[in-house]
């Protein structure tokens, strides 16, 4: 900025000072402002602008893009409360009106990562789990219960335990460097370091048969060829990690990183030793403080010791990892939304080609993997490829983590071989049954961006290729089960909620798709439905589906449409004034 004369506010310039004027630093600057002032006046933009040299309108689209910082003054007080999928079925929605009953105002906030242990709320800096309209008192009596990590884990189903990337979770504490070297961290790195060329790496990934567990199941191995190739051509590639697990329904990467975070260090630092970087960033969501600086503590402590930062483990491998911390925002979890964020930037899907693994973070080559892909890669070089293929099925090795929530009497996070469980011995199994006597009536499959499934889906293995072919998509693996007692409607109003709230607004059918779809769901739920609503519901979603800039507006309306495909009597008795499940108040 030019003409603004420096600012007299002691605590904004002290800040500032000690953020250094680079275009990536400028989300750190609003982060730590916002945290500090608890807003980002006018006053704070102006003095972000003059020391970024940026115009004060680029700063304020960035400040405004993301929904954990409040541009203007200080928000009054108010319970964030989780209503998307996972928490409303939970109850998220007799939480609120039981909350607003007392007089205490509630602000919508998108998913939390806890969906095992919904409906969750924030307030205040702490964090409320398993809330009930009786059990609202706590939140007025500054009483939640610190959840730990182990609650969060329902099984662990694999015959041969060292192929469990939750084999460590709860057993080792996340802050030793001394217990997960006890427990093998940091074996694989040495292998590949003393034994194993960088090629050498890439292939034995190849030949595992690893995909990405991000939802795409695009094979990691040949992500990881193609940068390396784009290595040969003369720019250093880095390593991004995806921790920004905005996804409903979903927490099983935030399970790994409090559990066991030296195994997801040791993954990045072998993808990069494998495509030649020197550097790797974990973009991890804003929602995740702790996780953060669970994070950050294992990185001072594997550096002090040698396992990461220079001449790694007395080679001439050097790699630096740096954690940046996200600010909310769902589209972030797309690679190129997420990397666009990374450089400072509102987080705007880019146009592919080309791709981040030939032009991606500041133009260089990038090995983008979700976290629980990348803790794949220490059991696989230390073990072999063959070894790695010993669970799981032919087309889709491994295991597979499956955050399950719901209609079900026991929620957490299961791990299991890909291919050997279905959702009826998973409902059967470990998550203990339905809640009560409704029988089952659907599955939200694969998070938000998934599709509805029904009682012909029960016995479909559940990995990326059986699912696909009977007409859903696995993706992350999260499984939501709602019985007999769910407004479909309803439910598919809480996810068209959430995509309204997210979309980045940068493509027509998305921004104005989004909208619409949530407004038709409302007028449904509300008694002011009409039959010409259902077709119109169809209409948007195939137009938001075929052209949409990005994934997210591409998947916004897969729930909507599975869900009025499978229940369209249930949508048609909406569109006359009638909710059969006695849910809606018409």
């Amino acid at each position: 900025m030019r003409g603004l004369e420096p600012l007299p506010e002691p605590a904004i310039q002290e800040i500032l000072a000690h953020v250094p004027p680079t275009a990536e630093a400028l989300p750190l600057a609003l982060d730590r402002l916002n945290r500090t002032l608890g807003s980002l006046p006018r006053v704070a933009i102006e003095a972000v602008a003059q020391h970024f040299g940026r115009p004060v309108s680029e700063v304020l689209g960035i400040a405004s893009f993301y929904a954990l910082w409040h541009v203007g003054e200080k928000p009054p007080p108010a319970v964030c409360l989780c209503g998307d999928g996972p928490c409303y079925a939970q109850g998220a929605a007799e939480v609120r009106r039981a909350l607003e009953e007392k007089g205490i105002a509630v602000r919508r906030t998108s998913c939390i990562g806890y969906c095992a242990a919904g409906p969750v709320a924030y307030f205040e800096g702490r964090l409320y789990r398993h809330l009930t309209p009786q059990s609202v008192r706590d939140v007025l009596q500054a009483t939640p219960q610190p959840p730990t990590v182990a609650q969060d884990i329902l099984g662990i189903e694999v015959p041969e335990q060292e192929h469990a990337l939750l084999r460590n979770v709860g057993r080792i504490s996340p802050d030793s460097l001394e217990d997960a070297l006890a427990a093998g961290a940091y074996r694989a790195l040495h292998r590949a370091l003393t034994q194993m060329t960088p090629e050498a790496v890439v292939e034995e990934v190849v030949r595992s048969g690893l995909q990405g567990r991000g939802g795409a199941a695009f094979p990691c191995g040949l992500k990881m060829r193609f940068t390396a190739a784009a290595r040969a051509e003369g720019r250093l590639p880095c390593v991004v990690c995806n921790a920004d697990e905005s996804e409903p329904g979903t927490f099983k990467d935030r399970v790994l990183i409090e559990g066991d975070p030296h195994q997801l260090l040791e993954g990045i630092a072998l993808a990069g030793y494998a495509i030649g970087a020197k550097e790797g960033y974990i973009y991890i969501r804003g929602e995740y403080v702790p996780q953060a600086e669970i994070l950050e503590q294992a990185i001072r402590e594997a550096e002090s010791a040698g396992y990461l930062g220079t001449n790694i483990l007395g080679t001439e491998f050097s790699f630096h990892i740096h954690v940046h911390r996200g600010a909310g925002a769902y589209i972030c979890g797309e690679e190129t939304a997420l990397l666009e964020s990374l450089e400072g930037k509102r987080g705007e899907p880019r146009l592919r080609p080309p791709y981040p693994t030939t032009y991606g973070l500041s133009g260089r080559p990038t090995l983008v993997n979700n976290v629980e892909t990348l803790c794949n890669l220490p059991g696989i070089v230390a073990h072999g490829a063959e070894w790695y293929r010993r669970v799981g099925t032919e087309a889709c090795p491994g295991t597979k983590l499956y955050p399950i929530s719901g209609h079900v009497r026991r929620k957490g996070l299961l791990e299991a071989p890909l291919g050997e469980w279905t959702l009826r011995r998973l409902i059967e199994g470990p998550a203990g049954g339905l809640r009560g006597s409704a029988p089952f009536k659907a599955c939200h499959l694969g998070g938000a961006a998934g599709a509805i499934v029904g009682p012909e889906f029960l016995d479909v293995p559940l990995d990326f290729a059986s699912c696909a072919r009977a007409g859903a998509m696995l993706g992350a693996g999260d499984v939501v089960i709602l019985d007999e007692q769910t407004c479909m409607v309803d439910y598919a109003r809480a996810v068209a909620a959430f995509f309204r709230a997210e979309s980045c607004g940068k493509c027509t059918p998305c921004r104005v798709g989004t909208e619409r779809q949530l407004q038709l769901l409302n007028e449904l739920c509300s008694g002011q439905g009409a039959p010409e609503h259902l077709e119109e519901l169809r209409v948007w979603g195939e137009h938001m589906t075929d052209s949409s800039f990005c994934g997210l507006g591409q998947t916004a309306a897969t729930a909507v449409l599975s869900a009025l495909r499978l229940f369209e009597s249930e949508f048609e008795a909406h569109a006359h004034g009638t909710c059969p499940a006695g849910v809606c108040k018409m």
